[in-house]
């Protein structure tokens, strides 16, 4: 195998430095051989994902750190677009995004060779699991580190490094966002031909699935602005995805344990950090009278009103929900297809308001004209998925409003443009220090 050609147990070298390494700390020094040795390097590759989102929703106009808090410090830089503003400026993640490719492109290379010896994985599952993992993974980094996806402009625009070969000595320029997207669009492609498990058990959701698979894709087509294509796939999946009616339900559709999980990958953030954040009044007043996500989202903590959900463990890659909402985004961007999208959100409201404030609300719908509806999925939207992470990715792909938030200087303000340059997270200061390719 050409992985016996990998020195395993390499420590502590920069991603992308100027010898072009990768960091890399693998789980043991046993070179996989067996089928359920590739397991366990997936195992590690999953559990290398960036614990991150919570900082997206620092950077949206969802929350905001204590002034009075221990982190305060640690967070006002996230909140008002301080990108790399010092040396002791804690960055979006950048190496451990390639640190988990790094895993999945050694799978990828071998495991078609391993050997048999377990009936409970396949190579071709762990294939599909390591392809998918990789999208994955790209996906998140053009969405943090470039401009969101313009056919127009995408062939041209700077988007990040591809990494998908184990090759120490090769270079790492950034590829063009549509390079970048092609890459995505490949690997989801080639692992749903080899997929083998519908749906993951509870005990180990953090595994891609045949369901969790169309997910992503859905997802990526969403942010293409392939509507067709985005809304088949989700009209596929509708059928299996089950909500949480908050009228009758006690369980938290976030929660792990929550009909609506579909892949548990990844933590939102951590508990003790989250409680040092409080959610901007602006996005409260999205909330109404009515909506029964106020009591199990957030509560109101002497002046401020601060999140329940997350405090918890938290993690969240996909839920049933966005499946609705991919669903009647895209239906509403199509011709004809205005009743499809209302359909659709309707279905998934019906589950967070109480039956006096959904009839009004279905009946205000039924009046909305396109753009109309398209500015009511994107409220809803903002609503569910407090702290996901899932905030910041839908004003940088929709209309990059200015967002406006009280500076660290008493009374002051600071504003982010209209098409301003805090929609796209320049390159961390560990990359650009590291990898010369990075600079221009």
């Amino acid at each position: 195998m050409k992985i016996k050609n990998i020195l395993y147990t390499i420590f502590s070298v920069l991603v992308f430095s100027s010898c072009n390494y990768l960091d890399i700390t693998p789980a043991g020094k046993v070179i996989p051989e067996t089928v359920t040795d590739f397991r366990a390097l997936m195992t590690s590759a999953y559990s290398t994902v960036p614990t991150y989102k919570y900082l997206l929703s620092l950077r949206s106009d969802e929350l905001y750190p204590l002034k009075d808090g221990e982190a305060y410090s640690t967070f006002i830089d996230f909140a008002l677009w301080e990108d790399n503003s010092s040396s002791n400026t804690i960055s979006y993640p950048w190496s451990t995004f390639y640190k988990t490719i790094f895993y999945t492109n050694a799978v990828i290379e071998d495991v078609m060779d391993a050997k048999i010896n377990t009936t409970e994985d396949s190579r071709e599952q762990l294939m599909a699991e390591a392809l998918l993992l990789r999208a994955y993974m790209h996906f998140e980094l053009v969405n943090l580190y470039a401009k969101s996806y313009n056919a127009s402009t995408a062939a041209a625009e700077r988007g990040i490094p591809l990494a998908t070969k184990v090759d120490i000595e090769q270079h790492y320029t950034p590829a063009t966002v549509e390079k970048v997207y092609e890459q995505i669009l490949n690997d989801i492609e080639e692992a749903r031909k080899l997929i083998k498990v519908e749906q993951q058990p509870d005990a180990v959701k953090y595994r891609f699935s045949k369901e969790t698979a169309m997910a992503l894709e859905a997802r990526v087509r969403l942010f293409r602005s392939e509507w067709e294509l985005a809304l088949n796939l989700a009209e596929e999946l509708l059928p299996n995805c089950s909500l949480e009616d908050l009228n009758t339900s006690e369980v938290a559709p976030y929660e792990k344990s929550s009909r609506e999980m579909m892949m548990n990958l990844g933590m939102i953030g951590e508990g003790r950090d989250i409680r040092e954040l409080y959610i901007l009044p602006e996005y409260l007043d999205k909330y109404k009278t009515g909506d029964l996500r106020v009591g199990k989202y957030f509560e109101e903590t002497g002046d401020f009103r601060k999140l329940i959900k997350g405090t918890e463990t938290l993690k969240v890659s996909f839920r049933t929900s966005e499946i609705y909402f991919i669903a009647a985004e895209a239906a509403a961007h199509l011709d004809g297809k205005l009743e499809t999208a209302k359909t659709h959100l309707k279905s998934f409201i019906e589950t967070r308001l109480t039956p006096e404030y959904y009839t009004r609300k279905a009946a205000e719908i039924d009046g909305m004209n396109q753009q109309q509806l398209l500015e009511e999925i994107m409220d809803e939207r903002a609503r569910e998925f407090i702290i996901e992470g899932q905030r910041w990715f839908d004003l940088r792909r929709t209309t990059q409003p200015e967002i406006t938030k009280p500076s660290s200087k008493e009374g002051a303000t600071v504003t982010l443009g209209v098409d301003g340059v805090g929609y796209v997270i320049p390159y961390p200061r560990e990359a650009t220090e590291n990898n010369p390719d990075l600079r221009n």
